[in-house]
């Protein structure tokens, strides 16, 4: 795949996408109470695209293939990515779909959030919607296993290129193990293990992983940071602390300035703490594409803590 300017790819993307509702609530009720919305913003959102983004932000050459409809908010979507510098030019309209959408209540005590997606009538891609060629020449190829037929094309098409493949999985679905023999680097939440394996911890997530075919697995867990494991070495990297105000899109943060670390060539672990570190200074403003931060940021934020 080319961009629009027709230079290789850096990283093509392919998974969900969906326009964001985030709400600020203070105070933030209890079930069955009533809250005042403090901020609120409407902008796209996906892991996928997010994760992109940031790259894009970071020098990188990106594209994305999502399905959206032919609405307001696929329009929104588009024009999102687009404004951030990712080639949209292989992003599919169905005017048939509606385009999702998430809602997403933000706590201001803990900058948690909660999100509620909604899927009425929107379409996942098939296979056939994703052409070989769109990942030939990039260098990486990052998925989220939504659409599992089109996401095993594309991881199979990546490996038969010698392009090195990124599954961000936020849960276990279908044809999930089969993903991950194609899958160079499995970076996941802790999350993942409420579908997969409740009683695992992190690092036990993290090598179950492994042992289930993916060459290296990440695990993120939050502000305490992220854990890996490459069935031989593991290893453990710490957060980094900021005022959060809200912590929608840090994982999706952490994916991109994971990818530009393995891009730069670095060394697996300090590819995570460079990851770490964007991803805590993402939660310092509403929503994570608008907390992303500049280069300069996370490496300042690196230095002061060297």
């Amino acid at each position: 795949m080319w961009s629009d300017n027709n230079t290789p790819l850096d990283v093509f993307g392919f998974g969900h996408c969906c326009m964001d509702y985030l709400a600020l609530v203070d105070p933030f009720p209890e079930k069955g109470r009533k809250g005042d919305v403090a901020q609120s913003i409407v902008i796209g959102g996906g892991p996928v695209p997010t994760a992109l983004l940031t790259l894009a932000k970071f020098g990188c050459r990106t594209g994305f293939s999502g399905k959206v409809g032919d609405d307001n908010d696929g329009r929104g979507v588009v024009e999102g990515l687009k404004a951030g510098g990712v080639d949209v030019s292989r992003m599919i309209i169905d005017p048939s779909a509606v385009t999702a959408r998430a809602f997403i209540w933000v706590d201001p005590r803990d900058a948690s959030r909660t999100v509620a997606l909604d899927k009425t009538n929107i379409s996942l891609p098939a296979a056939d919607d994703l052409d070989e060629d769109m990942i030939a020449s990039s260098r990486v190829f990052l998925c989220d296993g939504r659409a599992a037929d089109a996401c095993l094309k594309g991881m199979a098409a990546a490996r038969k290129h010698g392009v090195l493949t990124v599954l961000d999985a936020g849960a276990v679905r279908h044809r999930f193990q089969e993903m991950l023999g194609l899958t160079d680097f499995a970076v996941v939440s802790s999350d993942l293990a409420d579908t997969l394996s409740p009683e695992a911890s992190p690092a036990e997530l993290a090598r179950l992983l492994v042992g289930m075919g993916a060459g290296t697995a990440i695990v993120t867990v939050g502000e305490n940071g992220a854990l890996w494991s490459d069935g031989g070495a593991e290893g453990y990297a710490p957060g980094f602390s900021v005022e959060a105000v809200d912590t929608t899109g840090a994982g999706d943060v952490f994916h991109g300035a994971f990818i530009y670390g393995i891009l730069n060539g670095w060394e697996l672990e300090r590819s995570i703490i460079f990851a770490n570190a964007a991803a805590a200074l993402s939660c310092r403003r509403l929503s994570g594409r608008l907390g992303i931060p500049q280069l300069s940021e996370v490496e300042s934020l690196l230095k002061l803590h060297e």
